[in-house]
């Protein structure tokens, strides 16, 4: 069952000695959950309650999906040289060669972005449009053909809270919940009761469209697509409610009735619409099946982003007018990335050497292409980087502002101590450094 995917501890007094902290703001996904209780003691936390397995990593200062959290911290600037050695540097002569590579590079291209703190993403978008640099957000596959949509079809929001009050028919398309954001459906969309479902999951009609069965199925009635039929069915489906049409596929029949019944309806999209061969075509067309249904009944589309800052970034991006020009600087999915000689991979907040290709990997190798990396954690790409700058844990080590995946601004509380400066001082510096002339 889904529930078996959050750690309940409601019932339980905090059983480890230490010092209570309330209501933290967990960086897991982009729920940003307010409602994470701990026990603190030293300087670790060493108990969490009302957490999913996401964010007791974070917590514990380690990745995602480990069973047991194990703490991958990175403790200091390291530099490689001739010998391929990592040697400790200070962080003054880190920033110094953050700086000489962007000055060297022929092209500098930014990998990551979304876990950090809204004030750092403003940096980093700043430096995207000085230095015409590319990026590519680790929601790229998923938010770029999303706020693109934005530029054509009007778009209507709505907080969660406003979800789970007044939702009384929701629609997965593409998104795995339990696995992109584990609490969404416990807290939010499915398992809580509102106005609209005081029964909860049993007053609600839930459903899913995916090319294949996942755990979803669980709690909801999928609608079977394949990549040949889904923007086929997503047609049909417009085409079945803008017309309310009597014909109704027999596939869609179950979904368009509970949509006709329903005083709001929600749509959650995730990542699996990026898969899809003509994606931007099928973002597009969830945006005219919500302005559709908007006509008659409250409708809202809402994105399942997995990393916690990831609206942030496209707000900051949005600020900077970074999307005003048909050709973007702000990439879709990592996949695209086509290495160049010259080019500088500049890594903040991510792990992209998880996801290229052999490939991608094999052209970085010929090229020896120069790779920093800003990190709270250790993984592949900062063991690939010539440079790494380690940062304090947003969320945890450090506050600042996020938004919720329905654009909700919230502000990360500091829960643990720590000696190493935020990201937003780490591109500060780098980008005072630079001065005004970038190359030469």
């Amino acid at each position: 069952m889904p529930e078996e995917s959050i750690i309940k501890e409601e019932d339980r007094f905090h059983e480890a000695e230490g010092l209570p902290f309330d209501s933290a703001v967990c960086p897991g996904c982009g729920c940003l959950c307010e409602d994470i209780d701990l026990t603190l003691g030293g300087e670790e936390v060493q108990q969490v309650f009302n957490v999913c397995s996401w964010g007791l990593s974070k917590f514990h200062r380690g990745h995602r999906f480990l069973r047991e959290p194990k703490s991958a911290k990175l403790v200091f600037p390291s530099l490689k040289r001739e010998s391929r050695r990592a040697i400790p540097v200070s962080f003054d002569e880190a920033y110094d060669k953050a700086v000489s590579l962007i000055r060297k590079a022929r092209r500098v291209v930014f990998f990551g972005l979304c876990q950090m703190a809204y004030e750092a993403q403003e940096v980093v978008a700043s430096l995207i449009q000085r230095l015409d640099a590319l990026a590519f957000p680790s929601e790229g596959m998923l938010l770029t053909p999303f706020f693109k949509a934005m530029k054509t079809y009007p778009y209507v929001s709505a907080t969660l809270e406003e979800v789970r009050q007044l939702a009384s028919t929701v629609l997965f398309w593409g998104a795995n919940p339990l696995h992109s954001c584990p609490r969404l459906v416990t807290r939010y969309a499915v398992f809580v009761a509102g106005v609209n479902a005081p029964d909860r999951h049993i007053s609600r009609k839930v459903f899913y469209a995916d090319p294949h069965e996942n755990d979803t199925g669980s709690f909801a009635m999928r609608i079977d697509i394949s990549s040949e039929t889904e923007v086929e069915r997503l047609e049909a489906l417009v085409e079945v409610i803008e017309q309310e049409s009597f014909a109704i596929p027999k596939e869609l029949d179950a979904l368009v009735r509970a949509m006709e019944a329903s005083p709001f309806v929600t749509i959650f999209v995730g990542r699996g619409v990026a898969y899809h061969p003509e994606s931007q075509r099928l973002m597009d067309g969830l945006f005219k099946l919500s302005e559709v249904i908007r006509r008659r009944r409250p409708c809202v589309l809402l994105p399942i982003v997995s990393d916690f800052n990831a609206m942030g970034f496209y707000y900051a991006c949005k600020e900077k007018g970074l999307f005003e020009d048909e050709v973007s600087l702000i990439q879709g999915d990592l996949r695209d990335y086509q290495p160049r000689e010259g080019d500088l991979l500049f890594c903040i907040g991510s792990d992209p050497f998880w996801f290229f290709s052999e490939e991608q990997r094999s052209t970085i190798a010929k090229y020896e292409l120069p790779v920093a990396s800003i990190s709270s954690l250790q993984n592949q790409t900062t063991h690939a980087s010539s440079l790494v700058i380690p940062v304090a844990l947003s969320g945890v080590e450090a506050e600042g502002l996020a938004f919720r995946l329905d654009g909700v601004p919230v502000w990360l509380r500091k829960v643990l101590p720590t000696a190493q400066p935020t990201d937003h001082e780490v591109l500060k510096a780098i980008e005072g450094r630079l001065g005004e002339k970038i190359r030469g």
